[in-house]
């Protein structure tokens, strides 16, 4: 008797292949045929290829530049498509000049189906997916009706496409958010003070807290996360700039043997080794200071 959790796990293979191809009526049209598999174990995963899927049906596309294509639904935009294309625009070429990068990546922003923005939204505030063909961001129909807003998470998501770009998909989740969650705007004061009081997670906790599956049980929490990304983020602004942010992501590309196997020797990752060439402090150090950097500017002034 074949064991129907194999036979779930090939099926998906290769569902997930066509949407990392991003062949979304392809992957649409298999995942309705099987289901959400055993337990529901793959349900996220067809939530994800779904509202791909059904806002692509709509979706207009158009060629912005050399680097981007932008692709929306146009019955469901507030405002013309060209306002919304601009906002997008200006809020990549602002974080791509505040961290020195030029724009390469072959990019697609495509703003999601009303339809598709239900509670059970796996990425209810957007999110960013590098596929085969380009890095892709999705982001919630909700955000048209407020240009800031929608500014916010386009940039947001574009500094996820520098630093998985600039770092080879090698930064772990809390520095790539920690760049990311800079570019938005500004902290929430109220995070800030709560996470100067103590809340503070140790990195390997603040990884898994930031991997981990978002639901209603978990939103203060994972809140909490990105904000403390951002801090180091802000942190390590203050000691070199924003630029050197690249340069950090960058270093995780070196492929130095002497360098990795002297890493090794130590039992290091490849983000210790950036941090410490960059920055000359282990990551646990990093944390440690920016959480002191943190209290000390939320200290009550005299």
């Amino acid at each position: 008797m074949s064991n129907p959790h194999v036979q779930d796990s090939a099926f998906w293979e290769a569902a997930i292949e066509h949407y990392h191809w991003d062949r979304l009526e392809a992957a649409y049209a298999a995942i309705q045929q099987r289901g959400v598999g055993e337990a529901g174990t793959y349900i996220r995963w067809y939530r994800l290829i779904e509202a791909e899927a059904l806002s692509r049906r709509r979706s207009k596309r158009t060629k912005v530049n050399s680097w981007l294509t932008f692709e929306c639904i146009p019955e469901d935009a507030l405002r013309d498509e060209s306002d919304l294309i601009a906002a997008a625009v200006e809020a990549c070429d602002s974080i791509a000049e505040r961290l020195g990068w030029s724009h390469s990546a072959p990019t697609l922003i495509s703003v999601l189906a009303e339809e598709v923005d239900a509670p059970w939204a796996t990425n209810p505030y957007g999110y960013y997916v590098s596929k085969e063909l380009y890095e892709k961001i999705c982001l919630p129909a909700y955000l048209v009706e407020d240009r800031e807003e929608l500014s916010e998470a386009v940039a947001h998501e574009y500094a996820h496409v520098i630093s998985e770009t600039a770092s080879d998909g090698m930064s772990p989740a809390w520095l790539s958010e920690a760049v990311s969650v800079i570019a938005e705007g500004s902290p929430d004061p109220e995070a800030l003070r709560i996470l100067a009081d103590g809340a503070w997670l140790k990195p390997e906790d603040l990884e898994l807290t930031l991997d981990g599956r978002y639901d209603e049980s978990n939103q203060r929490e994972v809140w909490l996360a990105y904000q403390q990304c951002g801090t180091v983020g802000r942190y390590l602004s203050s000691l070199k700039g924003e630029p050197k942010l690249l340069d950090l992501m960058r270093e995780h590309t070196n492929e130095s043997v002497w360098r990795n196997l002297w890493l090794s020797l130590r039992g290091k990752s490849r983000v210790d080794g950036a941090v410490e060439a960059i920055y000359g402090m282990s990551v646990r150090e990093l944390h440690e200071r920016a959480h002191e950097w943190l209290r000390v500017q939320e200290a009550p002034k005299p």
